[in-house]
């Protein structure tokens, strides 16, 4: 369990805390690039870090990310005229530009000198992978832009998705890093017949993880006859879970796909849930996707349909189908972190030996926001530097007599961490 203070600092993320500052040292995915599909098209509202923001692209292609509040008044910018490279306010006419300049303030006299003097917060943006990133931080610490795997796949053949986790963000990645869950949450039959999978037969599997120099990695290893059957999970600061494809004999569109979660807090008690699955061998099937995770959601404010109604948890599919009663992946991992409450209360929890790798993104998490507070820089934020293709999230069966899974899979030389623990 977690004091009541530390709980504190891992969950609250708004202007001027501990862990709001961490995140801020990051680039982050914020909303999908297909949103603001056209030049001069509708503006977009999103929260972001517990901050109202106004997205829109302007007549020359360019994005801008702006307080969603005019400086003049407070009325909101998502609701003016996106035309002519500007974002002009429904309410005097004010006009801002993608870098939160003023460039007109039609209402006042001819020859005044407000506009130059005004401006709006403005974050810069960049566009890959289908999304459009953002950098919240302090311009002077402005890192550059990671390149990650997924940015130069085939057209098709990497899709990214968006839906809101109703719950804090340590929830979410919480039960992300969480593996000893997947063979009863997910299990796809039900409790007490015969288990399909090796992580359904095997219950208890062994946990292990190493600390990185962009977060840390954990294996979990469960017995298959013989073998050992190995899925190895990456957890790089602050929000990201990339999680192993499905090898072995599982179909061919599953079998060396990859997800990649980002679980970006939207405010203290909400998530975006920011999903790229990439596939070198094989396009993405985006519908398919969608009824296999079961995040279908309304068409404009990304919530699950099937929250309001209980996860459309049905009790005979419990009987005949699967564990849960849930059809999909994610609308059941979605399940049991939002029914926590908005913000999980750590200092009543009971933990076990499963919950090692929890325990230890944790510590790492605290003692991100500990040392920011105490040097003013974030190594691991530097994430250009990192060559993410030795990142990799795998899935493999080895001999358990004669290996370990760090034999099959060793952290490359260059990933170690410059201390050895997260104290």
């Amino acid at each position: 369990m977690l004091s009541h203070e530390d709980n504190e600092t891992l969950v609250r993320i708004g202007q001027g805390t501990a862990m709001g500052n961490v995140m801020r040292r990051f680039w982050m995915p914020a909303l999908l690039e297909s949103e603001l599909a056209e030049n001069d098209g509708t503006p977009v509202r999103i929260r972001l870090l517990g901050e109202e923001l106004v997205a829109f692209r302007d007549s020359q292609g360019q994005i801008g990310l702006l307080d969603e509040h005019c400086p003049h008044r407070g009325s909101s910018l998502a609701l003016g005229v996106n035309a002519n490279c500007g974002l002009r306010c429904l309410f005097h006419g004010w006009k801002f530009d993608v870098t939160g300049q003023c460039t007109d303030t039609p209402a006042e006299p001819e020859g005044a000198t407000l506009a130059k003097a005004m401006r709006v917060k403005a974050y810069p943006t960049r566009v890959a992978g289908g999304m459009i990133w953002t950098y919240m931080g302090p311009r002077e610490a402005e890192p550059p832009f990671p390149h990650f795997p997924w940015f130069d796949m085939p057209p098709g053949h990497c899709e990214a998705f968006k839906v809101i986790y109703e719950c804090n963000y340590a929830q979410a990645i919480e039960g992300a890093i969480d593996s000893a869950h997947a063979g009863v949450l997910h299990r796809e039959s039900p409790w007490g017949q015969e288990a399909k999978y090796p992580h359904e037969r095997d219950l208890q599997p062994k946990l292990e993880f190493e600390y990185t120099n962009y977060g840390l990695r954990y294996c979990a290893v469960r017995k298959d006859g013989d073998q050992g059957h190995a899925r190895i999970t990456q957890v790089p600061l602050p929000f990201w879970t990339f999680i192993p494809p499905d090898g072995g004999n599982s179909p061919a569109f599953r079998r060396n796909r990859i997800l990649i979660n980002a679980f970006v807090p939207r405010d203290d008690e909400s998530t975006w849930h920011i999903q790229f699955f990439y596939d070198e061998t094989h396009p993405i099937d985006r519908a398919h996707r969608l009824d296999e995770a079961g995040t279908h959601h309304d068409a404009n404010f990304f919530k699950l349909v099937g929250n309001k109604q209980w996860y459309n948890q049905d009790r005979e599919m419990m009987r005949t189908t699967n564990m849960s009663g849930i059809t999909g992946i994610a609308a059941q991992d979605h399940a049991v972190s939002e029914t926590m409450g908005k913000i999980a209360d750590r200092t009543k929890e009971h933990l076990g030996r499963s919950d090692m790798a929890v325990v230890a993104w944790r510590r790492l998490m605290l003692k991100a926001a500990r040392d920011l507070a105490a040097t003013g820089s974030l190594p691991q934020a530097d994430q250009a530097m990192i060559d993410w293709h030795k990142v990799t999230a795998e899935t493999f069966v080895f001999s358990m007599k004669e290996q370990s899974w760090k034999d099959v899979m060793p952290l490359p030389e260059e990933l170690h961490p410059a201390i050895s623990t997260a104290a």
